[in-house]
């Protein structure tokens, strides 16, 4: 049996409650005591758009559902603002969500509704921001959503195509605390 001095017992747990204060710091509880769930959380996407690879894992992004496009007002989106491995801005849009239900299985698609495509109701209308670029619309896909409830909380599983390349991933999201 190791006997420990009393100071070093003390400064041993003296590490342990710091240690807890660190780790306890490091997550915010989703609002709205909405949890994603276990393993998935956040936003990844993988693959290559313009010549371009993206890794993005982030179990945190930022949601914002409501006006989130800045270049046109009065419109809904969706929006999962993340960064990735190399810390650059990544922006996922879904630029209808009125058409945001599960379970379900939707096809991207790319109508010629210009910046207003709150009314899109065959597809599902995605575009993808890659630092501090202008956006580009999915040409098509297919995104699964497993829950959505509306402002609250949205997880499934997308694939974008678009003329210069695909991207794929998942995403459990809900708005943080901050």
């Amino acid at each position: 049996m190791l006997l420990c001095s009393g100071s070093a017992r003390i400064r041993a747990l003296a590490g342990v409650i710091v240690l807890a204060v660190l780790v306890s710091g490091c997550w915010s509880a989703p609002a709205d005591g909405q949890q994603p769930r276990e393993g998935r959380a956040g936003l990844q996407l993988a693959g290559t758009v313009g010549g371009r690879q993206l890794a993005l894992s982030d179990g945190a992004p930022r949601l914002v559902v409501g006006d989130c496009d800045p270049d046109v007002s009065g419109d809904q989106d969706v929006c999962v603002i993340a960064d990735d491995i190399g810390g650059q801005l990544v922006v996922l849009v879904i630029e209808n969500p009125d058409v945001l239900r599960a379970p379900a299985t939707l096809p991207v698609v790319d109508p010629d509704c210009g910046d207003r495509c709150d009314a899109v109701a065959d597809g599902v209308v995605v575009a993808l921001q890659l630092g501090t670029g202008d956006r580009r619309r999915a040409r098509g896909g297919s995104m699964v959503l497993e829950a959505v409830q509306r402002f609250v909380h949205y997880a499934g599983e997308v694939r974008l195509e678009f003329a210069s390349g695909s991207v794929s991933g998942s995403f459990d999201v809900v708005p943080r605390s901050d």
